[in-house]
């Protein structure tokens, strides 16, 4: 097996992708948002997780959907046997959900991380974890997910802010994962919630803070990381203004968990 090209790529609302035929396979996992490919005739809608493993010589184009989306891409040669048994196809494989567990996502972000590494050691790495990554994601099962209604939507983008404090930084990025726009998912909050989008997201992340504060001894800057804030300065505002006290009196005064 040789790998090629790898790299993420972070496309706004209805950007084109491709026309591309590559004499080599080429792996595409959705990260974030959603994508619509074309490979022949049948359009493939690829969300958050989803993976295509497209073989060589197959023509393919598309576009991110409504909400844009993000996607990690890594192109490679392979005999047959240096492949899953479940991935030995000669026509595009979609993998609903295949890069969604923990695993599959740590696998994604270590790769992206040595993709620049050229030393003996951090090529083999590299060839060791992508192998594992196409074990993982033989173990998703191949097939169309059908149209997702409304309600479940946003509950899979309000799962994974929740999940992912630190990168549901603001409404945008969170909308994208039920594939809609900003506006739409505040209306659709609003509508199936009852409350305003933006207040339910800023108390999820002030709760994290809190935990944060109260149950770890991470430092201020490192608090403000984890919750995806630039630095602690807007941390801090952000934390008084809606708690009422700057942070670091509030980790004095409140009950320490550790």
């Amino acid at each position: 097996m040789k790998l090629r090209i790898n790299g993420i790529g972070t496309y706004g609302p209805g950007r084109r992708i491709g026309p591309a035929c590559w004499p080599h396979h080429d792996l595409i996992v959705v990260t974030e948002g959603s994508m619509v490919l074309r490979c022949g005739r049948q359009p493939l809608t690829l969300l958050a997780h989803d993976a295509i493993l497209i073989p060589p010589g197959t023509s393919f184009a598309g576009a991110s959907g409504e909400g844009g989306g993000t996607i990690w891409v890594q192109h490679f040669s392979a005999q047959g046997g240096d492949m899953p048994t479940a991935l030995r196809r000669r026509r595009p494989m979609v993998l609903r959900g295949a890069a969604g567990s923990e695993v599959g996502r740590a696998l994604l972000r270590r790769l992206h991380a040595l993709r620049e590494r050229n030393a003996r050691e951090a090529l083999l790495l590299r060839h060791v974890l992508f192998r594992a990554l196409l074990l993982e994601l033989a173990q998703a099962p191949a097939g169309q997910r059908p149209a997702r209604p409304e309600a479940q939507r946003l509950q899979q983008a309000i799962d994974w802010a929740e999940a992912n404090p630190g990168e549901a930084r603001n409404l945008s990025v969170v909308a994208r994962q039920a594939d809609i726009s900003e506006s739409h998912f505040r209306a659709l909050f609003a509508r199936l919630r009852g409350q305003p989008a933006g207040a339910w997201l800023r108390e999820r992340r002030m709760a994290e803070a809190r935990w944060l504060l109260t149950s770890t001894r991470l430092t201020l800057k490192e608090v403000a990381a984890k919750l995806g804030y630039g630095d602690v300065v807007s941390f801090t505002r952000a934390f008084g203004q809606h708690q009422g006290t700057p942070p670091g009196r509030f980790r004095r005064t409140g009950p320490q968990m550790v």
